[in-house]
């Protein structure tokens, strides 16, 4: 029977007192081949450069235990086989308490893992009783790229900028997290801007439980943001712009040109990594080999949360041709014409309370999304919307269900001016315009919903539709007080403020009396 082999940072010369140069080299030195290493001996350890961790590895850190940058670099700690794209396996880190210490800078061991904590290449990873209270505006917190079989739980995260980021893996379990940040608390991204995407693909398969997400100064953000992508075969003659995706001969592409660059394309990348300039000005790093043509992100589910952040709680993102053309330039994840490629479904909230004292909208398409269930949910936010699909979006048909959830304060539209700061985004901007309505559908496409079991205080909700977009509710058991929005069915059954009404052929008929 093998023995764990058990090490003591402090016997390696990891000190409180010892200088940052010597900390990095004495706990590498602790680290290195794996084993459980605990740093059992409180107090603020200096750092100024990245450790690496090996497969079959458990840092254990003793309460008020801190390890502190004092030097402008990215990664504190990272998997050493992110290096080489090798995957490490059984890594724990446990107890640790991070401080940024006002220390960032942007990543230069792997490119585009911009956060404290990062993984490339890694199996069975789990991260217990982390914290980080002082984050930068630069650095996420935490990145996990090309992953399987991942656990977080008990961190606490606060800061100028992302909490957690997932790209490229799946079945993940995040539990018990108390999240104060900028943006977006939690990130899955089967696609991402240039300088953030190590690799690309499907995200699956995430529960996120027992988290309270808390509003960050006056910031209209996001809890959860959830970006897919698409793109196709090169084409000579297509016109690239900055981000955009491209596959050729079996290798993925992005174009890393500066924001607002386009271009016809003339010659097809052909390297197998690092960068290329082409002669047509296009400059094409290297990604990932790849024989697929979108990615998604599925089977995701919100439970026993607690929602107070003003903006979108869960986000299904994309950037908007007009939007990339005219205002941003740096990024658009599907590449003109695949847009439909891509998708997001099996998302579920359940047992989760929408509480903010700024608008919200709890769940929010501007992508592709096929399905979503909201069960046993608290809406406590009179300036909330449940779904809105955003005119940008190209999604055909959304199936949601509406559950069993107490709206204990009347849906009232959404909040005088001043707005919360959305960032300087039109889009943002947009979505705070609608809150207060049960649903807003915009993009010319379908949403197809059945309420049941809901219990509502107030005078009634009412829907926004145009752009002949079409929203129907086959059972609707919420007062709405304009049936007129809907494009029903016969049978469909509707409640509205006055009774219960059911569509025929005659139209609307009234079945009872209030």
């Amino acid at each position: 029977m093998n023995r764990i082999q058990t090490k003591n940072a402090a016997d390696f010369g990891f000190s409180p007192e010892a200088p940052a140069r010597a900390n990095v080299a004495a706990l590498q030195a602790a680290l290195d081949g794996g084993g459980l290493v605990v740093v059992d001996r409180p107090g603020v350890y200096d750092l100024d450069s990245t450790v690496f961790l090996d497969s079959d590895t458990r840092l254990v850190c003793a309460p008020g235990v801190v390890f502190r940058k004092v030097a402008p670099y990215c990664n504190v700690l990272l998997n050493r086989g992110a290096l080489t794209k090798t995957y490490n396996e059984s890594i724990t880190i446990e107890g640790l308490r991070l401080s940024v210490n006002g220390q960032e800078a942007m990543p230069t061991l792997v490119h585009g893992l911009r956060a404290q904590l990062g993984f490339f290449y890694v199996r069975n990873l789990t991260l217990r009783d982390f914290a980080c209270l002082d984050g930068g505006p630069h650095q996420f917190m935490i990145y996990v790229v090309t992953w399987s079989h991942l656990l977080i739980e008990n961190v606490t995260l606060a800061g100028d900028k992302d909490g957690i980021k997932l790209n490229n893996g799946h079945d993940a379990v995040i539990r018990d997290l108390d999240l104060t940040t900028y943006d977006d608390g939690l990130s899955l991204c089967g696609t991402d801007y240039a300088c953030v995407l190590p690799e690309t693909g499907d995200v699956t398969n995430v529960r996120y439980i027992n988290v309270t997400d808390h509003q960050y100064k006056n910031i209209f953000g996001r809890t959860c943001l959830i970006y897919t992508g698409s793109w196709a075969e090169y084409r000579k003659g297509n016109e690239y712009g900055a981000g955009d995706f491209c596959l050729s001969a079996g290798r993925l592409y992005q174009s890393v040109n500066s924001a607002g660059f386009l271009a016809a394309a003339a010659a097809a990348p052909v390297h197998d990594t690092g960068v290329v300039t082409g002669d047509d000005g296009l400059s094409w790093r290297f990604v990932q080999p790849c024989d697929f043509l979108e990615t998604r992100v599925y089977n995701v589910s919100f439970e026993n949360c607690i929602f107070e952040k003003s903006g979108n709680i869960v986000a299904n993102w994309t950037v908007p041709e007009s939007y990339y053309r005219n205002l941003c330039g740096i990024h658009r994840p599907s590449y003109p014409g695949t847009e439909r490629n891509t998708r997001c479904g099996g998302i579920t909230l359940s047992h989760c309370r929408l509480v903010g004292k700024g608008p919200q909208i709890l769940v929010n398409v501007m992508g592709s999304m096929t399905d979503v269930l909201i069960s046993a949910c608290h809406i406590g936010n009179p300036t909330s919307t449940l779904i809105n699909v955003d005119d940008s979006s190209p999604n055909q048909e959304l199936l949601a269900s509406l559950n069993g959830c107490v709206f204990s304060a009347g849906l009232n539209g959404p909040p005088a001016e001043p707005f919360p700061d959305h960032q300087n985004c039109p889009l943002l901007r947009r979505d705070i315009g609608d809150t207060g309505k049960l649903m807003a559908v915009h993009n010319g496409g379908r949403v197809v919903c059945s309420a049941a079991g809901n219990a509502y205080r107030g005078t009634g909700v009412e829907c926004t539709v145009s752009n002949g977009s079409h929203l129907r509710f086959p059972t609707m058991d919420l007062p709405l007080r304009n049936r007129e929005v809907l494009t029903p069915t016969s049978g469909d059954l509707c409640r509205g403020p006055e009774g219960l009404w059911v569509y025929g052929a005659t139209g609307w008929t009234e079945l009872t009396a209030r």
